[in-house]
This record gives structure tokens, sequence and C-alpha cells, in this order.
């Protein structure tokens, strides 16, 4: 198994210190079935981002190591078992899997949750604060729950919450007092509390927790189908004609201001994206628009998370998957010849840009795209595709930037290509591997997180590049 070193990254005067957690135990599988550890890339739409992988030895023995920069909530993963704990920068745990039930757990298509017996000793682990305050939670739930039945449940969870705060005053982790308030948070807006009352003490002026599973748990229930529910209110009416109608993204944004809880522009956005997921299959709003939708989101949003959410959600619901086969793209160069684009470049990583010259912000991004090619262009295909209806705007722009001297083509007015390849916006990136398959799609825009993958791509046993903020 390759160990990841320690990366220490220097930016902008800041030193982000990453470390590598790894996890051991048992498995009562046969020798050679592999052991994932997965984490979710996002928590609205759950995409699954695997982190490490070994295999069970002859003893039923397993040892995972992999990357992490903050506490996690990740998951061991074996066939279509998951078992979760938390993993933390440096920090080794012990987690046994159990036995198949092989009465219950029969479907291979239902992926199927399981306690992980975990074993740790050091009273700062986030696992072992978790299962102390689970047993708290679980004796005052034994002892209260009569009171939840009645629906006279506020003032019990106040008082258990105060009790909390005061014995785990102790706890230096930001990400555990977060994690339970937001648990019992959660817990208030399933007793009907007052949407007003918990919107006020959990919402109203906090900072969005986009790692905290319990913050983004709540988060999902809070706002479960709400921009729906409020789209057929006055407040909300423009969103079906927004999206069904000029399918625009900043639009969207700008008329949902008026929605109760969504005046914070970061809060509003986060949401209208989980919304967006959650129409999809809503047979009044079109499909293809929402996914034009959510791709401009992921060119134009501020925020690397949400940006991330943003193409998860067109992954979700489009036709390009990872490790598919890439589109044909029968293209012509800039003296005009045509070439089937992805056969000229087979067994090399290839870096597909689609632009308009007409777009602002693609040709801005080009700048980021030219200092990205000095650094990587040696081992990753760099190639720009033209969207333009005008060929001699495409070539006198060329011939004004020499300095961007990687591959150019159009895409000789195909509407096939717009199509494969979900071109609703621009810029669009894919990247392609040497055997021609989709390795990331889409991917974020040169001047955002696009270089933690050429990074990964052109230094493959390299410490990590670390994200540091929003770009």
């Amino acid at each position: 198994m390759r160990v990841i070193l320690i990366a220490l990254l220097i930016v902008a005067g800041h030193a982000v210190y990453a470390g590598t957690a790894s996890v051991t135990g048992y498995a009562p599988y046969p020798q050679g079935t592999a052991v994932r550890v997965c984490m979710f890339d996002d928590y609205i739409t759950k995409t699954e981002l695997i982190l490490g992988e070994a295999l069970v030895g002859d003893s039923g023995k397993f040892s995972v190591t992999f990357e992490v920069q903050e506490i996690e909530y990740v998951y061991l993963r074996i066939g279509n078992l998951t078992g979760f704990f938390y993993a933390e920068p440096d920090r080794k745990i012990t987690a046994d899997f159990p036995q198949r039930d092989s009465l219950r757990q029969l479907n291979p298509d239902v992926v199927y949750e399981v306690p992980l017996d975990i074993f740790t000793k050091d009273s700062t682990d986030m696992n072992f604060l978790a299962s102390d305050y689970n047993s708290k939670f679980a004796e005052f739930w034994k002892k209260n729950y009569q009171y939840f039945v009645a629906s006279v449940s506020a003032a019990k969870l106040d008082s258990f919450h105060t009790a909390m705060d005061k014995h785990y005053v102790f706890v230096k982790k930001p990400f555990f007092h977060a994690w339970m308030d937001y648990g019992l948070a959660t817990m208030e807006n399933a007793t009907f509390q007052s949407e007003v009352k918990i919107g006020a003490r959990y919402i109203k002026n906090q900072p969005i927790r986009y790692r905290n599973n319990e913050y983004m748990n709540f988060i999902n229930t809070f706002f479960e189908d709400y921009i729906y529910k409020w789209s057929m209110r006055k407040e909300g009416q423009c969103v079906p004609a927004v999206i069904n109608g000029i399918a625009n993204y900043d639009s969207l944004l700008s008329c949902t201001k008026r929605i109760p809880w969504l005046k914070n522009d970061t809060l509003r956005e986060l949401v209208l994206l989980k919304g967006l997921m959650e129409v999809y299959n809503n047979p009044a709003y079109s499909n293809r628009n929402i996914i034009a939708v959510a791709q401009q989101a992921s060119i134009r949003s501020k925020i690397s998370e949400h940006r991330r959410i943003a193409r998860n959600i067109v992954t979700m619901f489009s036709k390009i998957q990872i490790g598919q086969l890439a589109y044909a793209l029968n293209m012509v160069n800039k003296k005009g010849e045509r070439v089937e684009l992805l056969e000229q470049y087979k067994g090399k990583y290839v870096y597909l840009y689609f632009y308009q010259v007409k777009n602002a912000n693609a040709v801005r991004e080009m700048r980021y795209m030219e200092a990205l090619h000095k650094k990587y262009g040696k081992k990753i295909v760099f190639v720009s595709v033209s969207m333009d209806n005008d060929t001699a705007a495409w070539q006198k722009y060329l011939k004004e930037n020499p300095k961007y001297n990687w591959a150019h083509y159009h895409y000789e007015f195909r509407e096939k290509t717009k199509d494969d390849y979900n071109l609703f916006a621009y810029p669009v990136g894919y990247i392609i591997d040497p055997e021609g398959k989709f390795y990331a799609a889409p991917v974020d825009n040169p001047s955002g997180d696009l270089e933690y993958l050429l990074y990964r791509i052109n230094n493959p046993k390299a410490p990590p590049l670390i994200r540091i903020e929003d770009k």
C-alpha cells in the first residue's frame, strides 16, 4: 500500500497542515475482499468520494491509510455494506466490521449501514466524544420520551442542551460542539417547534459548516423541499418561471431573495442548489433546464463548495459518468483540417475546455489556463474547443493571443457535441484519461479548484495540494 506523507503547504503567508488518518481492524470476509474508506464529496448530493483502499488479509485483518485535512465523517465500505466513523489528521483508530446478516442484507442493489466496533481510549477523539454523548442522550430519551409524545418537549430539550454544554465545556473541538448543537437542532425541528425560533437560533447569523455531518443533516431537514414549497407562494412564484423560461442562474438567485431565511447570499445559493436537485423529477420543471442552471452555478458561484455541489448535480442527472468512454469529438483545427480529437490524443490525459470568445468569463479564464499549461502541460494535453458561431472572431482571438500556445479547435457547428457534453453554459471543462474515458466530469474552472486535479495527475506520488480558501 502507498503511504502518503504529511504535507505542509505555504500559501499567501499561511501554513496549512494536512496529515494522514488510518484505520485498522478485522473484517470477517474472504482474503482479498476490498475494503474502501469513503466520504461524501458534498452533503447535498452525497456523491461518494473514495479516500483509500486495501484488501482483507488471510487473518481477516485490514489497514487503510488516507489523506484528511480536518475532521471528516467517513465510512468503511465492503461491497454494499457501510459503517461510519470519524477520521482526524494524524490519528489512528481500530474499527472492526461485523459479519454480514444473510437474512436481512439480501439485496445487492441496496446499501446497508452497519455498526462498527470502534476501539479508542483517547477521550479527545471524535469517535470517543460522539459515543459518550450518544449514551447520555439515550439516557435522557429513556427518561423523557413521554414529553415528546405529548408535544411538550421544548423545555426538556433546552435543559438537556444546557447541561451538555456545561458537561463538555472542556472539549476544545469546534467540530464537536457544532455537531452536538445541530444534532439537537434536528431533534427540535422534528418535534414541530417554531420554525421562527429554530431559524433564529440555528440559522440566522450562523456560519455554514459544509463538512460537519450533523450541521448538514439539519440543513437538509430544515430546508427539505423548501424551494418547491415556496414556489407555490407569492414570494417564490418566479422560480418555475425562471427555470422553465430563461433558465438563468443569476436571475434565479435574485428572485428568491424574498423567501424566508434566504437573505444571506451564501445560504440562499446553497438552499437553491438543494432545491434544483429536489425538483429534477417534478414534471412541472424542465429537466434539461435544471441541468443548464446547475451548470451555470458550477461556473459562476464564488464558493468552491457550491461549485462542487453544482458539478455533482450535473453529473447525477446527466448521461456523463466517471469511467465512461468519452463521446467522439469531430473538430477542425486552426488550419481548417478535420480531426477526431480524442483519437489524436489517445494514451494521454486530456483537459478539454469548451468556451466562446464572446463570453467574458470564459475568456478571462484563459489567463489562468495559460499558467496551468506552463506547470502541467508536459504530462497533460490542454485543448480548447471554440463553440463560437463566428469562426472569424475565433481565429482573430487566437492571433491576438499567441501566448495561448496549446491545442485549439472549433466544434464545426455539430449540435451533437453540445448535447453529448451538456454544453448549456460556458466555460465547461472535462478531463479524459489515457484510455479515452471521463476521469473528471465536469471540472472546476482554471481559476478555481482545477489545479488540485492536475497536480494529482502530474504528481501521483506527491503529497496533496491542500484547499486553503475559496478563490
